[in-house]
């Protein structure tokens, strides 16, 4: 009986790896099929209205050879140069990325004048009234009322204003920068306990030197980059855990999960993710510690958002407030605006003041009304429905600058400033083209290094905890299609992926060796049977 029990646990396993292969290879296929043809984009300064144009094939061809060469050459490397000195390199490259990440933040802080707007200005604005005793933005139609997912990073706002100062973004945005860099030295990490391969290390500083977006998204007064920094820290805890099975690494993933949840609600994702890898892992190797680590760190994660609602509910007196609620963001999600698809509109505003007049439970029966309104819509037109789902996922998916310089644009408000001419004056402007043409080829090797990695890295008896990030990737996907959509969203799933594509080149690189020497073999031996003959 439990034989059966655990063959039956070991074909589960099996199987959860199987559906990570071929439902990651899909998405990435579709993913890196239309980063080569096709680029979504928006200018700075505008309507968040998307652009859909046709790519360079000749130019992402000439991308990939490129890629593919520097591959080859890495692999020469690490086949030719003594293990000493490989070592020396490894350091001295990973050194290399971390200043240029470092250097490149610290002057696009200086050089670039953004003052956060929009919900970094409640957020950083609340946090600092708050610290006042000013609680206002906690009333009943109030932006924290509306929004009550924001309390948690604005929480953790507050806390560094009252060692920083009060409405001192600044210290954010520096805060930032710091997780940036720390963020790129963890996706190193995860990438060391998956392989010891000087090539895939090495691969790895590259593309993230160009990785644009993370620099151009430190002045971003959000959860993004902090949420980045501990989902990467929680992945290798895991993995950490893995190779020395001690507590303090298990102790550090619960509270990373929790600190990325608090910090950005759609870490919730990532939680679900975790759970289930830990929970498949748990019950192949029976492992109970990291099965309660996991139980900690959702009750963390939890627990922690309660007693921010119940702290501020005790400091202002206002009593907590549930939010818009949900079906309302997948409804706005379902619509057409002027081309935007899936992309916010004034949907949720106009139904809770003008139409239910705040009443919540009223715009739920609205909002059901409205999607299956839609959801008819889509089934009467195949056609639509299906030009809809795919203009929502590239527009999100496939814009190469997830939106960095359009929502970090210079603010008219801003003190000092680029000057005229300058370079980070430029990106907003003249230069824009230029960022966003580095950063399409970047995007379309990525997501071919991810394509790679699903097909090669992922088999049926492989360590499920090392997909963990990119279980979060295929839900992130999937959550993509039905909620608001926002290629700012996709960010931090973008930068969870340059451990693995720097791992799916290595693979594929390998195979690729494998069968040059089989062929230049193979070749060999008919020339020798040739000589024989003529002999």
């Amino acid at each position: 009986m439990e034989q059966n029990g655990r063959k039956a646990v070991r074909y589960l396993y099996f199987a959860g790896n199987l559906v990570v292969r071929v439902v990651g290879s899909a998405i990435f296929l579709l993913l890196a099929w239309y980063s080569f043809w096709y680029t979504q984009y928006m200018l700075p300064g505008g309507r968040e209205l998307p652009v859909d144009v046709r790519d360079s094939g000749s130019r992402n061809l000439m991308g990939l050879a490129v890629a593919a060469g520097i591959m080859a050459g890495l692999l020469l490397v690490e086949k030719y140069m003594d293990s000493r000195r490989q070592a020396v390199l490894r350091r001295w490259a990973l050194a290399a990325t971390l200043l240029w990440i470092a250097g490149a933040g610290i002057w696009w802080l200086s050089s670039s004048a953004h003052v956060p707007v929009g919900d970094q200005a409640f957020i950083y604005g609340g946090a600092s009234y708050f610290i006042e005793g000013d609680y206002g933005f906690l009333d009943t139609g109030a932006y924290f009322a509306m929004h009550p997912y924001q309390l948690g990073l604005t929480a953790f706002c507050e806390l560094l204003f009252r060692v920083a100062g009060a409405y001192n973004y600044r210290a954010f945005q520096i805060l930032n920068l710091i997780l940036a860099v720390g963020s790129v030295y963890l996706g190193y990490r995860v990438l060391a306990e998956m392989t010891r391969s000087t090539a895939a290390l090495l691969a790895y500083d590259i593309l993230m030197i160009g990785c644009l977006p993370l620099i151009f998204y430190t002045p971003w007064v959000y959860g993004d980059i902090p949420s980045i920094f501990f989902a990467l820290l929680a992945e290798w805890m895991l993995l950490r855990y893995l190779a020395e099975h001690r507590k303090r690494h298990l102790a550090i993933l619960a509270l990373s999960l929790a600190l990325a949840m608090l910090v950005r609600k759609n870490s919730l994702i990532l939680l679900v993710a975790a759970g289930l890898t830990v929970l498949l892992h748990a019950l192949l190797h029976r492992d109970r510690r990291i099965l309660i680590t996991f139980l900690l760190a959702l009750a963390l994660s939890y627990g922690s958002y309660e007693a921010i609602y119940k702290m501020y509910e005790i400091r202002s007196g206002i009593e907590h407030d549930d939010g818009l609620p949900i079906i309302a963001w997948v409804t706005m999600g379902m619509m057409e605006n002027y081309g935007r698809y899936g992309w916010y509109n004034d949907y949720l505003k106009e139904l809770y003041f003008r139409v239910v007049e705040g009443d919540k439970r009223a715009m739920a029966k609205y909002a059901e009304q409205d999607l299956e309104e839609r959801l008819r819509a889509f089934g009467d037109d195949r056609e639509y429905a299906e030009l809809f789902l795919k203009q929502k996922l590239l527009s999100q998916w496939n814009e190469p600058l997830y939106q960095a310089l359009y929502f970090n644009a210079e603010s008219p408000e801003a003190e000092g400033g680029p000057a005229r001419g300058s370079l980070a004056a430029g990106l907003h402007g003249e230069h824009y083209f230029k960022a966003l043409a580095v950063c399409d080829r970047w995007q379309m090797i990525v997501y071919a290094g991810m394509l790679c990695y699903f097909l090669l890295a992922v088999r049926k008896d492989s360590n499920i905890l090392q997909h963990t990030l990119a279980v979060t990737m295929i839900g992130g996907f999937l959550f993509s299609i039905i909620y608001e959509a926002k290629a700012r969203y996709i960010f931090p799933y973008y930068v969870f992926m340059f451990p693995y594509a720097a791992m799916g080149f290595r693979l594929a690189a390998g195979y690729g060796a494998v069968l040059v020497r089989r062929c230049l073999k193979g070749r060999r031996a008919a020339g020798t049977r040739k000589d024989r003959k003529a002999r």
